[in-house]
């Protein structure tokens, strides 16, 4: 996995990679699919009780992600491009009590090469405040355990 963040920048943006050893349908499949977007979304310790998609250009989007502490962190966005097996750009705010931490425009870009599939992804972050600051300097680990929590769901879904 590569990994840049640079949250101290205007524009606070991370780019990350992951190769999982599967076909591209299948990881498209448990990207998207709600039902299973559920079992590994968020990193270690968290758990995803909500995940509605309208997955389409245009289309909403809608989660809740519940910390270890019971804290619920409600994200709302909307899906700017959806091309089929190729691309996913959201735009969407996360909220703490009412409040946003911040919006972020997330690009997830897949592609398969000998049966393995790559998913980059490039997330930028706008309107942040001071906790999201701290919400974003922790995000290239906080991806890096979705992506295991992905990797393991994944291939429970491969048998």
């Amino acid at each position: 996995m590569s990994e840049q963040a640079t949250p101290d920048s205007e524009t606070p943006t991370i780019e990350l990679a992951r190769v999982f050893d599967a076909p591209l349908a299948l990881v498209w499949q448990v990207w998207t699919d709600p039902e299973h977007v559920k079992h590994w979304w968020g990193p270690h310790g968290f758990s995803t009780p909500l995940y509605e998609a309208d997955l389409r250009t245009g289309g909403t989007m809608r989660y809740h992600m519940r910390a270890p502490d019971g804290t619920v962190f409600p994200s709302e966005g909307r899906f700017e491009d959806v091309v089929l097996h190729e691309r996913i750009v959201v735009v969407g705010t996360v909220e703490i009590a009412g409040s946003v931490v911040f919006t972020a425009r997330t690009e997830a870009r897949f592609s398969e090469a000998n049966g393995r599939t790559t998913v980059e992804i490039r997330q930028t972050y706008t309107n942040v405040s001071p906790i999201g600051q701290q919400a974003i300097q922790g995000a290239p680990e906080g991806w890096a355990q979705q992506f295991e929590r992905f990797d393991s769901y994944l291939h429970s879904q491969a048998s």
